[in-house]
């Protein structure tokens, strides 16, 4: 080629810049070829140390590490181990291997794609204050917040006006006389038996003095008692708690069929939440004063004890579980790191078990401890294996937002995020015989 007068040869120019860089090019091409071939596993990472990985599955699972088919080779490091049943259930864990440790996993069938559904919202206005299980349903509450300090001089009421619905397997119900008490009734049915029990105040002017009034219990049951701010029935129906108002904060009784009320606790400030042990012998309950909060266990039989066990950073009842003769639940440490503490029913002392951020949890018959946590912005259920947390499925429909908290029953999950509530149905898998190496 011939440009003002000078002859260009290209092929020429070409060659020698070839040949003075080619060996460059050569080496960068090798080095690209090296980090590709690490980053997608062609080429193992020997320098690590070799490690042993011995994986029980159900025999039909297909075992995968880092998203690859096992060939029964691993290296140490930190890995995604996964097993995969041809219906589309799966199990996986993160787990870290040391060079020449030998690790042994049981990974369980997953868990089928859980029912979740929407808790109905409340009518404009209301919050969603509290959610709680009662008999074959959960308990939902809305309430309108009390006017301010100011408005309050110009009203006689002493409670919010609230709207709580039963929802569960059967539907939504509507529950009208707990809320034309202001919330400070309860009404549970167990085997065919209906209880109910409603806080009456005392009117200007007549004779009658504030009481409690229990259906249910041989005919009809009055209890005088001060100015009441909750009423929850036992889940077998026969004891009642009982939470009255004083100048310090409130005053917990507890009421049985064949013996006069009995003093509990007294807490500082306004109760935000309470759950029974399935026996009805013990309660968990969860209070605020000020910035202050409190969760207080407490066993009602053969005489009431209760203590403080944990000071929880969000109102209401933190992740919990019960046992037949303990309760684990999640609070943090003087760090603010969540950990899992669990005490006896018999000395009501906190004993430190790990550090674990659980949104929820129950045990499960086998008594390993099931729970929902965050994991890479999903929700996510799975199993505890010793400190390995093993995932089961994930929640899709459920952001993964920070104050996600949730409550278990046998195998419905309501879990809540501000003003919002979800209800998944847990339906299990077979459980698996054989061993797959």
């Amino acid at each position: 080629m011939i440009v003002s007068g000078y002859r260009i040869n290209l092929d020429a120019l070409l060659a020698r810049v070839v040949y003075r860089w080619h060996w460059k090019v050569a080496l960068t091409v090798f080095a690209v070829g090296i980090l590709t071939g690490i980053a997608s596993g062609i080429i193992p990472p020997f320098w690590r140390g070799r490690a042993e990985l011995r994986v029980r599955a159900a025999p039909e699972a297909h075992i995968t590490v880092d998203g690859r088919p096992w060939s029964g080779d691993i290296y140490a490091g930190t890995h995604l181990v996964a097993a995969t049943l041809p219906d589309g259930r799966r199990s996986w864990v993160y787990l870290t291997l040391r060079s020449g440790e030998t690790a042994s996993l049981d990974l369980p069938s997953g868990l089928p794609a859980s029912q979740v559904r929407r808790v109905p919202s409340a009518a404009p206005g209301m919050r969603l204050a509290s959610i709680w299980r009662a008999g074959d349903s959960w308990r939902v509450q809305h309430i309108i917040p009390l006017p301010s300090d100011a408005e309050a001089k110009d009203t006689d009421e002493d409670a919010p006006s609230t709207q709580t619905i039963a929802f569960g397997a059967s539907g939504v119900e509507r529950l009208t006389t707990i809320d034309a008490y202001r919330g400070r009734a309860d009404i549970l049915t167990v085997d065919g038996m209906r209880y109910e029990a409603m806080y009456e105040p005392a009117q200007p002017g007549g004779r009658q003095e504030n009481q409690v009034v229990v259906h249910g219990w041989s005919g009809m049951t009055t209890t005088p008692v001060r100015d009441v701010s909750l009423v929850r029935f036992a889940p077998n129906g026969q004891a009642l708690l009982l939470a009255e108002r004083t100048v310090a904060g409130e005053h917990i009784r507890y009421i049985t069929p064949d013996a006069p009320p009995v003093a509990v606790v007294a807490l500082p400030g306004e109760i935000t939440g309470v759950a029974w042990h399935p026996s009805g012998h013990a309660v968990l309950i969860a209070s605020r004063d000020g910035a202050q909060r409190v969760l207080t266990v407490a066993r009602l039989r053969p005489t009431p004890v209760a203590a403080v066990i944990a000071e929880p950073t969000a109102d209401g009842l933190p992740p919990y579980a019960w046992s037949r003769d303990e309760v684990m639940w999640i609070a943090p440490d003087d760090g603010g790191i969540p950990q899992l503490w669990r005490a006896s029913l018999d000395t009501l002392l906190p004993e430190h078990q790990m550090q674990l951020d659980a949104r929820a949890m129950t045990r499960l018959a086998d008594n390993t401890l099931r729970i929902v946590t965050l994991q890479n912005g999903e929700v996510v259920i799975g199993r505890l294996d010793g400190d390995r947390f093993i995932g089961e499925t994930s929640l899709s429909r459920v952001p993964a937002n920070a104050d996600l908290i949730g409550e278990w029953y046998g195998d419905e999950l309501l879990l809540r995020s501000g003003n919002d509530a979800w209800l998944i149905t847990i339906v299990e898998g077979e459980a698996y015989e054989r061993t797959a190496d």
